[in-house]
């Protein structure tokens, strides 16, 4: 099978409606590594108004991890590392002139496109936890940089413990204002290590770190990843 065409992880998770019987809904959520996860990006973009220029535009060394929700694919995001040429320097290249300089291998995380009806955690931690793994295991970066609307800022901040780094600017690619936003590995290893496979943390870490994998997970899904 190939690479694009792989099942990292297939779970159940109850969904959001009571089924004929008065019980939730179980539905069954596939992880795939796909290059084919951009076309969907850009549909999802397009319904928002956003250039299709959104989307990473140099495919060199890149990921695309796509959710199938029930057969149907429902989000993506996608990761690539840095080859001397990042989507994010054209906005904020003094931010990352500064990464470089201080040796960090910078991985850049395309925006989550996710359709509006998922809205499971279990769905939203699997998928940021295996684009960590992706970023920070098997590309071994220090550094994951993403650009999102300002916007949707305090949703990274709160629910992935993004820090921001870089201003509101316009970003021309998208035609909409961005801020720069960064976590680094030993923050993100952490923070996996303390919550990871603990969903009964849920009520005191508001993240989706619960949600992610118990760190014990790792070898398995990294073994799963043709990313190496």
């Amino acid at each position: 099978m190939h690479a694009e065409e792989q099942t990292i992880v297939e779970l159940a998770y109850p969904g959001e409606y009571l089924s004929r019987l008065g019980c939730l809904e179980t539905k069954t959520c596939k992880i795939r590594l796909s290059r084919k996860g951009q076309g969907l990006l850009a549909r999802m973009y397009a319904r928002k108004g956003y250039s299709m220029q959104a989307t990473l535009s140099h495919d060199c060394d890149l990921s695309s991890l796509v959710v199938q929700i029930d057969g149907q694919s429902q989000g993506t995001i996608s990761v690539r590392m840095d080859d001397g040429h990042l989507a994010a320097e054209e906005q904020y290249p003094e931010f990352i002139a500064e990464l470089r300089q201080r040796g960090a291998r910078i991985c850049e995380m395309g925006k989550l496109a996710m359709d509006p009806e998922v809205r499971s955690k279990h769905v939203l931690g699997a998928i940021f936890h295996i684009a960590w793994i992706v970023a920070f295991r098997a590309r071994r970066a220090t550094d994951i940089v993403i650009e999102v609307n300002p916007r949707h800022a305090p949703f990274y901040r709160r629910m992935l413990c993004f820090d921001q780094i870089g201003p509101e600017r316009m970003c021309e690619r998208v035609g909409a204002p961005a801020v720069l936003l960064h976590i680094g590995a030993d923050k993100g290893r952490r923070l996996i290590d303390q919550f990871g496979g603990q969903p009964k943390l849920a009520s005191e870490e508001r993240s989706f770190y619960p949600y992610f994998f118990h760190p014990d997970d790792e070898e398995g899904l990294l073994r799963r990843l043709s990313v190496g």
